[in-house]
């Protein structure tokens, strides 16, 4: 049954690269993704009577997902799903891949941020973010967390108390109306910083994740430069990129050491 379960995988990967070559109707879109849950639900229970069979079709459940998220790239709820079997299946670098591309959707869901924070423990190189990093990181966990529909929200509501709260201080002091301006104020140049430092791309990076085990970084972009580190790099190690020369990506690592890997080893996150 298992040599079954494993050629099924493989045709169903081949009639996906085929229906991927052209647009899904929405008829089909649904369909791929019932059948997708279908599969998801069938490897959760087989997950502990059958852990070969599970792991079959958690990899046909992923295979549909991602012919779906290839069809419809801007949905979160999609790619939070199509990392969840990934990460079932043992994929773990394509997980957190999904994973931070959900993110980009529905920033602060604390489902999808519960699942990446496990997925993170499973990766074979764990690096810890350097000092300054995880400082950066701490502080601006709103940010990355909120979305900008609503910090934008905050801002406006604030900016408007705000100025009401001053009209209202003018016409009639009342005690307490000063704190409320100082507040609003914080408040508002806080958020109004947030939605500017998006729209203007301040501060950006382009992220990736390596998907494969045993990538060597190396001092150079080619094959032979010497190793930057005794240690390599496994799947779902997470960078930032600097740099692409050809088929070399030079990256930072989140301890912030530097280094040149093959591009083929990684993908990125738009």
């Amino acid at each position: 049954m298992r040599w079954i379960a494993a050629a099924v995988v493989v045709l169903l990967g081949i009639a996906a690269d085929t229906l991927a070559a052209s647009d899904l109707t929405l008829a089909q879109q649904r369909e791929i993704l019932v059948e997708a849950q279908r599969d998801y639900d069938r490897g959760i229970t087989q997950l502990r009577s059958d852990p070969a069979a599970a792991k079959a079709a958690f990899q046909a459940a992923a295979g549909r997902f991602q012919l779906a998220a290839d069809s419809i790239p801007d949905n979160g709820v999609l790619r939070y799903n199509l990392a969840n079997a990934q990460l079932q299946s043992g994929d773990v670098g394509r997980a957190i891949l999904n994973y931070r591309r959900a993110e980009k959707f529905i920033p602060g869901d604390a489902r999808l941020q519960s699942n990446l924070d496990y997925a993170r423990t499973l990766v074979r190189s764990q690096i810890a973010p350097s000092g300054s990093r995880s400082l950066m990181n701490a502080l601006l966990t709103w940010h990355h967390r909120t979305s900008t529909v609503t910090r934008w929200t905050i801002f406006v509501v604030c900016y408007a108390v705000l100025w009401l709260t001053v009209a209202l201080r003018m016409w009639r002091p009342i005690g307490g109306l000063t704190a409320v301006i100082v507040i609003c104020l914080i408040l508002s140049i806080i958020h109004g910083a947030s939605v500017a430092a998006d729209s203007m791309a301040w501060g950006h990076t382009t992220a990736g994740v390596i998907l494969i085990d045993d990538v060597t970084v190396r001092k150079g972009n080619g094959t032979g430069f010497e190793p930057q580190f005794a240690q390599s790099l496994h799947s779902g190690t997470e960078f930032e990129l600097l740099e692409r020369r050809g088929d070399w990506l030079n990256i930072r690592l989140p301890d912030d050491k530097t280094g040149w890997i093959e591009a083929r080893a990684t993908e990125l996150v738009p």
